[in-house]
């Protein structure tokens, strides 16, 4: 028996395989979702992974199973592929965030749909199909316990294609609850946590000397991450997670992610703004000083910050663009992540928007930035959209990158100074032509 496993791109269409490997290579990272479904696959049966960012697709390749995961840019696409393997009389499932959040919109294209984390139905679906009594639903009764989801197979990746191929999971979900978080919407404001000894043994394993962690906050639980920084000390691996920005006013737990390793934390600073319902923005506060200085901390510890900001929430004006680029300037930021906000379909954000009628754009594959899809509050689509590219041209503009690169060389050393130009310089040529796998909060 023979399961296929697909990871998506729309770029495939209209990209070559050499160019969409050059982009990875760039900037990417292979997701892990479909590896843990591969491994939790019984052995005999034989497994390949494809993610087509880096990979052509052959549409002649034989299988018994096919297993696509989709997101929200990818749906469209998503289900034309499902559909084709169907034609041909090959069963397809399709899973990820976006068909668990929209089970209805995904099952006409599909002969199953997995809702919720695969961890707790795939091992039915495959008894069930060599049964022949495959379901049309498969919905997780809960969330699965980290500690007994296998590693994730490994051995089936294409290395060589991403800037950094070992991915590890530590944690799961964040406390905070963004109104446009679609991992919030998928899997809830439950924080499970792996056993810090089984993350080291895992890592320890890894052949490559960086390791990049999947967590949504590895921030969740301070004294979980002062576990883990002290678990990985001794592997003498260099390793970068995404936090809140209160990490950086925690000296104790950046001392010890710097001695263990860490160089460099990505940054949801999300708005410069307050904003009524994303918690994670302070509010009463300069917010603006507060993530200069939050930067600046980071760095006096001798590590990196990406700072991420999503433009268009509702409190969000026209302004927002120069102000959050003078944040990151002063701050020292040496990488950025400027968005439009996407409120993806199943997300509170977008129900509460598609009520208000401001979703303006139904195309799932245009969900991704800088296109706006809905009608901003205090500005218009127009100004969102030529805003956001206007932030992202002025920080990776060739006389910004050499300010930030001296800077990056005088607070971090060399070392750091040559990587950050080299992903800047990624960023800059990739930014806008990306895979189509969605942004930072899908």
């Amino acid at each position: 028996m023979r399961i296929l496993l697909i990871d998506p791109v729309t770029t495939a269409r209209g990209v070559g395989v050499a160019e969409r490997r050059r982009l990875r290579q760039g900037i990417g990272y292979p997701g892990l979702g479909l590896l843990t479904i591969a491994a939790l696959t019984p052995p005999e049966i034989e497994v390949r992974y494809l993610d087509e960012s880096v990979e052509d697709l052959d549409p002649d390749a034989g299988a018994d199973l096919v297993g696509i995961t989709v997101q929200a840019p990818t749906a469209n696409y998503a289900y034309e592929l499902a559909e084709s393997y169907r034609r041909r009389g090959i069963p397809t499932v399709l899973g990820g965030i976006h068909a668990s959040l929209n089970p209805e919109e995904a099952a006409p294209h599909a002969d199953s749909v997995v809702i919720g984390e695969g961890d707790r139905t795939w091992p039915a679906l495959v008894e069930d199909f060599r049964r022949g009594t495959l379901r049309p639903v498969y919905r997780a009764d809960g969330l699965s316990d980290l500690d007994e989801t296998p590693a994730p197979r490994r051995d089936l990746l294409r290395r060589e294609d991403y800037q950094v191929p070992d991915v590890v999971q530590a944690s799961k979900s964040c406390p905070i609850g963004c109104e446009f978080c679609a991992l919030h919407a998928f899997t809830g404001y439950e924080r499970r946590f792996r056993t810090v000894a089984r993350v080291a043994d895992e890592v320890r394993a890894m052949p490559g000397s960086m390791v990049l962690f999947a967590d949504d906050n590895l921030y969740a639980n301070r004294e979980f991450t002062l576990e883990l920084a002290r678990a990985m000390r001794p592997l003498r691996k260099r390793w970068v997670a995404e936090a809140t920005w209160q990490i950086a006013y925690d000296d104790e737990v950046l001392e010890a992610a710097r001695a263990s390793g860490c160089v460099g934390f990505f940054i949801g600073f999300d708005s410069v703004n307050p904003q009524q319902r994303i918690a994670k923005v302070p509010r009463n506060r300069d917010v603006d000083a507060l993530y200069v200085e939050a930067i600046r901390r980071i760095q006096a510890r001798g590590m990196a910050t990406v700072a991420a900001f999503v433009f268009g929430l509702d409190n969000d004006d026209v302004d927002v663009f120069e102000r959050s680029v003078d944040v990151v300037r002063r701050g020292g930021a040496n990488l950025v992540n400027f968005s439009a906000l996407v409120p993806y379909p199943g997300t509170p954000i977008f129900r509460r928007l598609r009520d208000e009628g401001r979703i303006t754009e139904w195309d799932w594959s245009r969900y991704v930035s800088p296109n706006v899809c809905f009608e901003p509050r205090r500005m218009s689509a127009r100004q969102l959209s030529e805003g956001t590219q206007w932030a992202q041209r002025e920080f990776y503009s060739l006389s910004g990158l050499a300010r930030t690169t001296a800077e990056t060389v005088r607070n971090l050393g060399w070392g750091m100074g040559l990587l950050g130009l080299r992903l800047n310089l990624a960023q800059r040529r990739n930014w806008g032509r990306g895979s189509a796998k969605g942004t930072s909060h899908e």
